[in-house]
């Protein structure tokens, strides 16, 4: 087989327009697919991303030694806003109910370090932001770039949801989407997210050198196992897996594997993502981290559009 045909082969689920399909077994069961399935009554998936039903929503705003802007207000509303409309048009999560969200706006790292070792127990490892179950609060710092701290706002507004809908989702792939939120935006009434520039900087580095871990080995990751590492090494655990979860939403194919993965999780399955995979990516694991790899190599794109 020539090298060119290798690629090629490797390169068409990546081609290859998936559709989703989604129907409901005898318990009540909503499961969802990209193969058509004949013998089942499924119902197509349009992708929602035109439009969203959010316009009002719970979202309490308290400033403590720092001042925002109407305009920063707004942008934070019409952030968190995004990020409920994701869950629900593209996840599909038909979120019927408002998770409340209470953000704190402190003014400074110093300020905000004392705030978290006053909420919570044990180390916490450096943070700019952090959501806390008890009262669905999320505290973040003004940082030097004010827009850095609403992005980490919109990071912590998709933690407060996957809490509150769906727990069980492991942690790689909770922190992977909380990365995606941070680039999300509306342009010209399409949700989009850009690429993360500082995940992908990471990304490639550690690429170039060879610290890379394969998508078998962290998708194999017990959640408190990932939680150490990310504690032991920084974020280029965090890095890895916003820039994998960028790349799932990048294609049919892998958005089809992300929203199976996530309402299995939702459905209260705990079975680790790297046992789910041959089921579920077309290919299994070998074309999946052969997708990743050549993804990483000059199949990125600058921003999604849904």
């Amino acid at each position: 087989m020539t090298r060119g045909l290798l690629l090629a082969l490797c390169l068409l689920p990546l081609w290859g327009h998936a559709d989703i399909y989604r129907y409901t077994d005898e318990n009540g069961v909503v499961h969802f697919s990209d193969r058509k399935e004949p013998d089942r009554q499924q119902e197509r998936v349009e992708v929602r991303g035109s439009a969203s039903r959010f316009q009002r929503f719970q979202i309490d705003i308290v400033t403590d030694g720092v001042t925002l802007t109407d305009d920063e207000r707004a942008e934070i509303s019409a952030n968190v806003n995004n990020v409920y409309a994701f869950f629900d048009d593209i996840l599909y999560f038909d979120i019927h109910r408002t998770v409340p969200v209470n953000i704190r706006v402190l003014p400074d790292k110093a300020t905000y370090n004392q705030f978290v070792a006053a909420n919570t127990k044990g180390p916490v490892p450096p943070s700019r932001g952090i959501f806390l179950n008890k009262g669905n609060q999320i505290a973040v710092y003004l940082r030097e770039n004010r827009e850095d701290t609403l992005r980490t706002i919109s990071h912590e507004t998709a933690h407060a949801i996957v809490a509150t809908l769906t727990p069980y989702v492991p942690a790689w792939l909770n922190e992977g989407l909380a990365e995606q939120m941070e680039m999300l935006r509306r342009r010209d009434g399409h949700l989009v997210i850009d690429a993360h520039p500082e995940n992908t900087r990471i990304v490639d580095y550690m690429r170039a050198n060879r610290m890379l871990p394969d998508v078998a080995d962290f998708l194999a990751m017990q959640s408190r196992d990932w939680r150490n590492h990310y504690a032991d090494k920084g974020y280029s655990l965090q890095a890895q897996t916003g820039e994998f979860v960028y790349f799932l939403l990048s294609t049919p194919t892998g958005r089809s594997f992300l929203v199976r993965l996530i309402h299995q999780y939702q459905r209260g399955d705990r079975t680790l993502a790297a046992g789910l995979v041959d089921d579920n990516y077309i290919g299994g694991m070998r074309v999946l981290q052969d997708n990743w790899a050549l993804w990483l190599q000059g199949a990125r794109t600058d921003s999604i559009t849904f």
